[in-house]
Parts: C-alpha cells; sequence; structure tokens
C-alpha cells in the first residue's frame, strides 16, 4: 500500500516533510527496541551493557517485521530517500556514495517481508552453524596446504596462472558450502542481488 494511496501527493513538499518526520520517529523507537533488548539502552552505564554472547532471534524477529512494515508501507522513492538520509548521516556512506546501487540494495531488503526474516534464521539452528564453521575452518587449513604444496618453478604466467586457479578454487568452494548450509535463507536476498545489480 502506497502513500499515494492514503491521501499523499507526491507533489506536497509538506506532506513529503511530514511523512518523512513521522518515519525518523518510527525508525528512533525501532533503534531504541533494539538497544533495550541487547542491553544497550539509554541510562545504562557503558561497562554495564548486558550484552548477551548469543544472538536472540526471537526477539530481534518482531523488530525486523515491524522495520518491514513501516518501510513497505512507504513509496518506494520516500524509502529510499530516507535510507539515503541515514546512510550520509553514518561511516557507510563513502560507500554508498561510490556505489549508488548499494541503497537500493538496501531499500528493496528493508522494504522486502521475507528477506531480513530468513536471514535471521541462519541463526536459528546451532548445530548447522558449527558445521559451517568447521567447513571454513577446513577451506582456511586447504588454502594453505595448497599453497605450500605449490611449486616456485616455471615462467611468471605460470605461477600467476596457479595462483589465480587456487584462489578461486577456494573461494568458489566457500561459496559452494554457504549455499550448501543456507540456500534456502539466503534465497530472498540473492533475488534482490540479481534484481538491483545485474
Amino acid at each position: 500500500m502506497s502513500i499515494a494511496q492514503n491521501g499523499y501527493t507526491e507533489d506536497s513538499d509538506d506532506n513529503i516533510e511530514e511523512s518523512l518526520q513521522g518515519f525518523r520517529e518510527q525508525n528512533q523507537k525501532l533503534v531504541e527496541q533494539i538497544q533495550n533488548t541487547h542491553g544497550g539502552a539509554a541510562g545504562g552505564s557503558k561497562g554495564n551493557l548486558n550484552i548477551k554472547p548469543d544472538l536472540d532471534v526471537k526477539k530481534l524477529r518482531p523488530i525486523v517485521k515491524q522495520l518491514n512494515s513501516v518501510y513497505s508501507r512507504m513509496s518506494y522513492e520516500s524509502s529510499r530517500a530516507q535510507i539515503e538520509e541515514n546512510i550520509s548521516k553514518s561511516p557507510a556512506k563513502g560507500m554508498a556514495k561510490a556505489f549508488p546501487k548499494t541503497v537500493d540494495f538496501i531499500t528493496h531488503l528493508l522494504r522486502d517481508n521475507q528477506a531480513l526474516l530468513s536471514l535471521l534464521d541462519m541463526f536459528k539452528d546451532k548445530q548447522k552453524l558449527l558445521y559451517f564453521l568447521l567447513a571454513n575452518i577446513f577451506t582456511i587449513i586447504l588454502g594453505f596446504v595448497l599453497a605450500r604444496r605449490a611449486s616456485k618453478e616455471g615462467s611468471l604466467f605460470s605461477r600467476l596462472f596457479k595462483w589465480m586457479f587456487r584462489k578461486c578454487f577456494i573461494y568458489g568452494l566457500r561459496i559452494f558450502i554457504l549455499i550448501f548450509f543456507f540456500g534456502s535463507e539466503l534465497a530472498p536476498t540473492f533475488n534482490i542481488v540479481k534484481e538491483v545489480f545485474l
């Protein structure tokens, strides 16, 4: 449902500013909820944040749903403008300026009702996370072994080709491992990546 359906007209600068101000206040409330959930609420001392080592997915899910609801009710242009303004006040502003499509990606991600929730689902199964970590440790060891066994003889081109092949093999293996363990959880985000960047 777009803002235009609720009496909003895109030609009215006053309405744009009022709408953005309302969503800024809602975003601030969401930030405060996240801080409270993870012990970072205002009024607490830095030495007593009470941050839990485990990611509490159950507490984050309603916050993510509310965030999705806020941005999905806005028009795409309004939500993108809001996100771009937020990024401009953060350390990520340089990256957003160099890669403008990053803002589009984040906008689609926050407006999508499945992508962020699916990413959170990656942290539900602790045993799967452990196997995923062990598999990545294996790729690190394998990369080290292959680098040690690589011949230092041959032409510069031959050694460069072998180095590139080894790197591509290791990173390809890591991508395969990621998709093998979390393919279904990553699928909505991959769809956004294809829509924005490809």
